[in-house]
């Protein structure tokens, strides 16, 4: 058994290291979503740089030192993207963007519907209709949930883009008037509004509305101190101009936006400038100046498109996403590779606790079913001796009991005898002497049985002797007749002594065998 048990020890000892599980550490803290996403953005963008109404406050840098917080890290990717769309730099804001989406926790709803709602942007900006109308419909069903209405004006802005790009301006301009609806409803927050009013005003028809609407986003973004924004008004402004004919207001607004996009180095706002610029001298028949301003603009978008290359950067996302794929398929493998092993391990070391059990059960059962069968054996010859005992004795008692009746016999011959003639007296003498003879060999029967008797119970007497030592002989053979079930009448005839003769017999046993009163002495002494 003792090798049993410490079998046992190491195989548990095994299940529990192979059973272990992996301990993965947790870099990002737990947090409520609404503490989450309660980012607010600030009043004044002193740097110019465009805020989209998503409500999201670009984060430095520098305020990440650990990549543990996966959010903050979301957060970092989208205020990089929008960096890079301000100043033109439209892949590597993709890249910004797709790494975004891959660190965005997937409880973080919000933030997750920001991040694709800037990669629609993108792919609308780089002419990806596929890719646009899926990352759209996406946002359209987070945004819808969400319920949030800053948002909700960001996502027609987005529409109204995309119908902008691939279909036509009337329908991209339903859009932009409910993104404007909502930036008006909006009481702090005026760009959504100056927004929507500067993406209504671009392209041809309704020239007069189209400058009423920039005039009120350039009122607005100058009260903001929107730079970039207001640049972007100016050269809108001034292409509606010059389809007017005023070419002179058209120089003063280009003139307005050249130098803020100067001093911000925003090479879109360049290249939107020199190439309005050359329209306008081309129309005035000043063709020189025109084609100065389109060297400009081919320069404004080397600057731009130098280093870029948005099918490569495609192609890099796409063999990341299948490199993680993979990497996910691997780990997924090894990860089933290890519950197969824990499984089998389980199942063996099951089973290996099963047969132990089972060669267990069988043992104890052999066991007691061999020691029931030697206590039934036991019971049996004992029951036997008993019932052998109680019929010889039973036999000797009334063999003594007859004893008085042949004593009275032999009491009435002498009486006779004593009447009879001398001659007479011999043969009946002799009689009587041969009653005696008679009645003395069966005093020898009577002890050549009780010496038998003892014989076939000896194994009760050397028990109750080893429990019991200070037993004398006569409490031993008193003890052997009461667990024949002698009455106390029997045994005074067998014993030859009177009842209470064996009564003091019972008393001196009793106390020799250390019982009180209350306990039965025959059923003790059958216990045995």
């Amino acid at each position: 058994m003792k090798k049993i048990v410490n079998i046992f020890v190491c195989f548990c000892c095994l299940a529990l290291l192979a059973n272990l599980p992996a301990v993965s550490c947790l870099y990002a803290q737990p947090r409520s979503d609404r503490e989450i996403n309660a980012i607010k953005i600030p009043k004044k963008d002193s740097t110019g740089r465009i805020v989209l109404p998503h409500k999201i406050l670009p984060a430095s840098v520098s305020t990440v030192k650990t990549p543990k917080d996966s959010l903050s890290i979301t957060k970092r990717l989208i205020s990089l993207t929008i960096k890079h769309l301000e100043n033109g730099q439209s892949a590597q804001a993709l890249y910004t963007i797709h790494e975004a989406l891959s660190n965005c926790p997937k409880e973080e709803i919000r933030t997750k519907a920001i991040a694709i709602a800037y990669y629609a942007m993108l792919q609308i900006k780089t002419g990806c209709h596929t890719k646009s109308v899926n990352s759209l419909n996406t946002c359209d069903s987070l945004f819808r949930k969400l319920g949030d209405i800053y948002l909700l004006a960001f996502h027609y802005n987005n529409l109204g883009l995309f119908y902008q790009k691939f279909h036509s301006q009337e329908k991209a301009d339903k859009y932009f008037l409910r993104a404007l609806a909502f930036g008006r409803a909006i009481e702090d927050d005026s760009h959504i509004t100056a927004t929507a009013l500067n993406n209504l005003a671009i392209g041809d028809g309704e020239t007069k509305l189209k400058i009423g609407y920039l005039n009120e986003a350039i009122a607005i973004n100058q009260k903001e101190g929107r730079k970039l924004s207001l640049a972007e008004n100016y050269n809108n402004l001034a292409y509606q101009y010059i389809i007017l004919g005023k070419y002179k207001i058209g120089h003063t607004y280009l003139d307005s936006a050249l130098t803020i996009g100067m001093s911000l180095s925003a090479q879109e706002i360049l290249f939107n400038n020199y190439d309005l610029r050359s329209i306008i001298y081309a129309r005035e028949g000043d063709y020189r100046l025109a084609y100065e301003e389109t060297k400009k603009r081919q320069q404004a978008q080397k600057v731009i498109t130098d280093g870029q290359n948005i099918s490569d950067i495609e192609e890099m996302i796409s063999n990341r996403i299948l490199s993680r794929k993979e990497y996910e398929i691997n780990l997924q493998k090894k990860e089933n590779d290890i519950k197969r092993l824990n499984l089998t391990l389980v199942i063996l070391f099951s089973a290996f606790i099963i047969t132990i059990l089972v060669f267990l059960y069988i043992y104890f059962f052999i066991s007691n079913r061999r020691r029931m069968q030697n206590l039934e054996l036991k019971q049996a010859s004992a029951e036997r001796d008993v019932k052998y005992t109680q019929a010889e004795l039973l036999n000797l008692a009334t063999y003594i009991n007859s004893r008085n009746d042949i004593l009275c016999n032999i009491q009435e011959s002498l009486s006779k005898a004593q009447k009879m003639d001398a001659k007479d007296v011999y043969p009946e003498l002799r009689r009587i002497n041969l009653y005696i003879r008679h009645l003395q060999t069966k005093n020898d029967d009577v002890e050549s049985v009780m010496s038998r008797i003892g014989k076939i119970n000896k194994d009760f007497i050397d028990r109750l002797t080893s429990a019991h030592p200070d037993l004398t002989k006569n409490d031993k053979n008193v003890a052997l007749l009461l667990r024949a079930g002698l009455s106390t009448k029997q045994i005074s005839t067998l014993m030859d002594c009177s009842p209470k003769s064996v009564n003091m017999a019972r008393y001196r046993m009793r106390q020799h065998l250390n019982i009180d009163s209350d306990t039965n002495l025959t059923s003790y002494l059958k216990s045995f």
